[in-house]
């Protein structure tokens, strides 16, 4: 047996031909060395892991676990792993692990035909050129823009909120610009960004801004909803209309994996994206829509009578994406002190003022891992939407 802080390893022996072990607990960041005593197994081999007992695995874990199969992979060692919980068997088939998983899926997600999209929702605006950019921002002597992408609505004052405090403590001027609903931020001039994890993900690839923090303690997750009165199972929906804000979003990607997992052939489904997680939620109230996937986090942040007006039909819990709070590089010598101010957030009162209006319990610094594999699924799905 083969112990770390939150992972365990017993060898069971030869089955079938295979060097089987079962891996109990959760695949994280500290099971590295736990992981590492598999890699002398001989070339050639045939592996089996049962995750029967593991209870998690977050984006540090899957990294590791993708690594050691890579090696694995490289010395000829064919791998199987079995018995994965819905969640991590998810999280398998969305980073591309699915292929060691013992019973493939039917559709794979590299593989889905394009969604039909419904004409009838107004799309989104063409880009919008933000005024108030200076053409001294590089030397601190104009005015830096802040766009903020809201994990609900309620958090609106919050962030004017923030945006004043970070312009006293860096004693520089900020300008918090809301964009319209679906607005593609990858055009407009930007210098902070709170963004989700998509967003963050283009940015980064095409504008090279640099994550700085993220939400403690927080993970983007979707919910699936259906109207209250509406008491179909979800498995048994044939072509439902689905609705969200928008399609490059990872509540979209997750939201259809999710579906998968019931079984169901989401490239088969009629998708409408409304621009907003609000207008989504009237669409399906007003029964335009069979199906809406939404943020966790706003759903349950709604009022308790609307809420009574749906019902959850599934959600997620992968703790895998989550938003970024990031930089542009032209302005990278601002990277440590905005750091310094708003990790600081929570031990000052009225940070903790401002971090309870904007619902974040406070501000974490994202593993370079976690960074990277958020990337890597970004950069799969985006190339073939």
């Amino acid at each position: 047996m083969m112990l770390s802080d939150t992972l365990s390893i017993n060898s069971l022996g030869q089955i079938d031909d295979a060097h089987t072990y079962a891996l109990i607990g959760s695949i994280d960041a500290h099971t590295g060395p736990a992981l590492d005593t598999l890699l002398a197994i001989a070339e050639s081999s045939r592996i089996h892991l049962d995750f029967r007992e593991v209870e998690r695995v977050n984006s540090m874990g899957l990294a590791l676990l993708l690594k050691l199969f890579e090696q694995w992979e490289k010395r000829g060692i064919r791998v199987e792993v079995s018995n994965l919980n819905r969640m991590v068997a998810m999280l398998f088939k969305i980073t591309g692990l699915g292929r060691f998983l013992k019973a493939e899926p039917n559709v794979k997600a590299q593989e889905r035909p394009q969604p039909e999209i419904v004409s009838s929702v107004q799309t989104p605006s063409a880009p919008v050129q933000l005024a108030h950019k200076s053409e001294t921002r590089g030397g601190h002597h104009g005015r830096l823009s802040f766009i903020a992408s809201m994990q609900s609505g309620a958090q609106l004052s919050g962030w004017y909120l923030l945006n004043t405090y970070l312009q006293r403590r860096l004693q520089h001027a900020i300008h918090l610009e809301q964009l319209p609903a679906g607005h593609d931020i990858t055009h407009e001039s930007v210098d902070i960004l709170f963004a989700k994890p998509f967003e963050a993900c283009a940015m980064m690839e095409k504008r090279e801004f640099l994550p700085l923090l993220r939400p403690m303690g927080e993970a983007d997750e979707v919910v699936i909803v259906m109207r209250a009165e509406d008491e179909r199972e979800l498995s048994t929906l044939t072509s439902p209309k689905v609705v969200t804000a928008s399609q490059g979003s990872f509540v979209y990607l997750l939201g259809r994996f999710l579906c998968d997992e019931h079984g169901l052939d989401t490239g088969d489904f009629q998708y409408a994206f409304a621009g907003n997680e609000i207008k989504a939620l009237q669409l399906l109230l007003k029964s335009q829509a069979d199906l809406l996937f939404m943020l966790k986090k706003t759903y349950y942040g709604l009022s308790g009578l609307t809420r009574k007006s749906t019902r959850v039909a599934d959600e997620s819990d992968t703790q895998f994406a989550f938003h970024l709070f990031c930089i542009n590089s032209s302005i990278a010598e601002l990277q440590a002190p905005l750091i310094k101010v708003l990790t600081e957030m929570s031990g000052d009162e009225q940070g903790q003022g401002v971090l309870k209006d904007i619902q974040i319990e406070g501000w974490c610094a994202p593993e370079e891992t976690e960074v990277r594999m958020l990337r890597e699924i970004y950069q799969r799905y985006s190339s073939s939407s």
